[in-house]
């Protein structure tokens, strides 16, 4: 996480992480241990309406990437969000 949080920062970008599941959120970041993907699954239940990026193992969303790349690919797409529009 700090290796995220800092990319992050070193685009210009202020972003705060938490683990408190009851604070509002603009984002969240599903870390899951493998490809079955338990906390996106139990999220998409809830019917939620929270932008997410889910990390399943060496996956990002739905695209495979080296581990050692996981860092900078969800720099690109948190940066993307935060960009978008609609945020």
């Amino acid at each position: 996480m700090r290796g995220l949080q800092e990319g992050l920062k070193k685009l210009g970008m202020a972003v705060d992480f938490t683990t408190d599941r009851d604070s509002v959120v603009d984002l969240l970041l599903l870390v899951n241990g493998c490809t079955h993907a338990c906390l996106e699954e139990a999220y998409l239940k809830q019917g939620a309406n929270t932008p997410f990026i889910s990390v399943k193992g060496e996956m990002v969303d739905s695209r495979y990437v080296r581990e050692e790349r996981i860092p900078e690919i969800l720099i690109k797409k948190i940066a993307e969000l935060i960009d978008s529009p609609s945020h």
